[in-house]
């Protein structure tokens, strides 16, 4: 009896843990695919996507599909978008940008000031105040004077969603005050990954430019992009992310259009000159040995041997490639990657397959990398 009863218990245990083994491999079926016009997304060895309908809106470019496990059982919906052959000049060239913010970000706040009583947080965006739209400290610190000890309405943007908050300035002996400490403008130096020739498109980077105090992605009013120049190198340790050292020259190479989590992206005002390749989708990319391009001393990007480890074909997620530096004498010069090589082209098989855009603190010889898909997803 109790043989019988502890063969039971292990067979529930069994299904048990092979239904949490299925649950979390569906729960990693990524629910978002490119494929070519013409062209299909590959089917997994567990899974296909069968058509069903063009999605909500007609677009000509994507389509609704049923993923079905072993190719019969359906388990939830993916879209599929169908994007061109691109051939893209590859750049892995530095740039600087300048941005200017939709809005100001507030960056501190005084413990008990005005605008902390009417609720307004680290990290909100004051898009207008007193009904006049602001774009810079000048111009929050004007309308603040004006209150006259009155209550002002604030119209603020918290996690994408505008709100409205009211604000009574405190007098001190310099006038009127709220207490908050703003920031409306940035600047900074990284890599180009890629100039499209067809959109006049220039992207780099790979992530977006996000607020040095607040972690937060800087809302984009405006911004240019600009030549630089590399002067040096801090070498990166282990604890420690190394940096490319360099100066924003006064060129301007285009506008800045969008600030997303998958790259900066801009309209350049000229062609760029380079080697055109064509582009890889994730399903192309293999685990081994691959390239990128960046540039360490002066202008000129040059070729390093580096290894994909690891493939993430979610593309719902950013962190789609792990590499490691291999080359010996990227690992001489930079101590494998460090900041400012953000957008850093990466190649293999004599396709543009992606950007890098982490280092892993714990080994900078190692970090991160993103589909060149979805760089091109975002600039659609």
């Amino acid at each position: 009896m109790m043989k019988k009863f502890l063969k039971w218990i292990i067979s529930l245990a069994m299904i048990a843990g092979l239904t949490v083994l299925i649950g979390n491999y569906i729960t990693q079926i990524p629910t978002v695919y490119n494929c070519y016009p013409g062209e299909e997304p590959e089917n997994s060895v567990f899974y296909t996507l069968d058509a069903e309908t063009e999605t909500a809106g007609g677009s000509e470019n994507s389509y609704t599909a049923k993923i079905k496990l072993f190719g019969f059982l359906p388990i939830k919906d993916a879209t599929v978008h169908r994007i061109s052959q691109k051939q893209l000049v590859v750049l892995g060239t530095p740039f600087g940008v300048k941005l200017y913010t939709k809005g100001v970000i507030v960056v501190d706040a005084e413990e008990g000031s005005a605008a902390v009583e009417a609720g307004i947080q680290v990290g909100d965006i004051i898009l207008s105040y007193n009904n006049a739209e602001i774009r810079s400290n000048e111009e929050l610190a004007a309308q603040v004077q004006k209150c006259e000890g009155t209550k002002q309405k604030a119209r603020i943007l918290r996690n994408q969603r505008e709100q409205t908050v009211w604000v009574t300035p405190t007098e001190t002996e310099n006038g009127y005050a709220i207490g908050l400490w703003v920031r409306d403008s940035t600047a900074g130096l990284g890599t180009l990954t890629y100039y499209d020739p067809e959109t006049r498109t220039v992207a780099g980077l790979g992530h977006s430019i996000s607020d040095v105090d607040t972690g937060l992605t800087m809302p984009v009013e405006n911004g240019t992009i600009v030549t630089a120049s590399i002067t040096g190198i801090k070498a990166g340790e282990k604890g420690s992310p190394g940096e490319l050292l360099g100066y924003l020259e006064e060129r301007r190479l285009g506008e800045v259009t969008a600030n997303t989590e998958t790259g900066l992206f801009g309209t350049a005002d000229e062609d760029f000159a380079g080697v055109t390749y064509p582009v890889a989708l994730k399903d192309e990319i293999q685990e081994g040995e691959a390239q990128i391009l960046c540039t360490v001393g002066g202008k000129e990007a040059k070729a390093y041997t580096i290894r994909i480890t690891k493939v993430n074909n979610n593309l719902s997620e950013t962190r789609n490639l792990c590499i490691q530096v291999t080359d010996p004498e990227l690992l001489a010069a930079t101590g494998g990657i460090v900041q400012g090589m953000s957008g850093s082209p990466i190649l293999q098989n004599g396709k543009l397959i992606g950007a890098v855009t982490h280092v892993l603190l714990s080994d900078p010889t190692a970090g991160y990398g993103i589909f060149i898909e979805k760089m091109l997803s975002a600039a659609e």
